[in-house]
């Protein structure tokens, strides 16, 4: 797996110190502040890098589509308003992922409960996936369950708002990328993939980070 670059040359260096306020994901491990306030644009490229997908057994063609919201992510630096389509591309990311990962578990899965439903007639929304991972995956509760779905914070439903209402309604969702990262880890932990046999990965262990706020 190609290790994700993020140049701050992409930004006027006019810009590069100034303040930018960020929603953290705080716990352990995880940012301490729920407004953490970057100085310069280099924390903020540093913050962004701890976020990239560094197991290698996520394929490729799913962590550079996440990837890319991270990118996108960057230019948040200097324009705010391509946060909400970065939390966008990195849920459709994970939709992907988990289709590639789940999609025929998901289906027998559906099917114990609809015994009727045909393979034409499964419609594999992110919604059902995490289900899937979450019942069936031992996919930890804290980044998917029925009380964050009521709550409105679940990936799923994150993931309808962004899509079908008004994308730049709302304030950006802390822990968001970094539960998406999680998911996808978790959903390719067992995946006989190894991507080193490409590109040698030179990343330590990270411990993993959960949680939306």
């Amino acid at each position: 797996m190609t290790p994700l670059v993020l140049s701050i040359d992409v930004i006027n260096p006019a810009l590069h110190a100034q303040e930018f306020v960020y929603v953290g994901d705080v716990g352990p491990g995880r940012l301490k502040e729920i407004l953490p306030r970057f100085q310069h644009i280099a924390e903020w490229r540093d913050y962004l890098l701890t976020l990239q997908i560094r197991s290698v057994k996520v394929p490729t063609i799913h962590a550079d589509t996440y990837h890319a919201a991270l990118r996108m992510m960057l230019l948040a630096w200097v324009e705010p308003a391509v946060i909400k389509p970065a939390e966008l591309q990195a849920l459709r990311s994970l939709e992907a992922a988990l289709i590639g990962s789940y999609y025929e578990a998901a289906f027998a899965f559906t099917k114990e409960k609809k015994p009727k439903l045909k393979r034409e007639k499964f419609k594999c929304g992110l919604s059902t996936l995490l289900d899937y991972a979450a019942e069936r995956d031992q996919l930890d509760a804290t980044l998917h369950s029925a009380s964050k779905k009521e709550s409105g914070s679940a990936l799923s439903v994150i993931r309808n708002v962004l899509a079908h209402g008004n994308l730049f309604n709302s304030l950006p969702w802390g822990g968001l990328f970094e539960a998406v990262k999680a998911v996808m880890g978790h959903a390719y932990r067992t995946s006989s993939i190894d991507t080193t046999v490409l590109m040698p990965s030179y990343f330590p262990p990270e411990p993993p980070s959960f949680g939306l706020l």
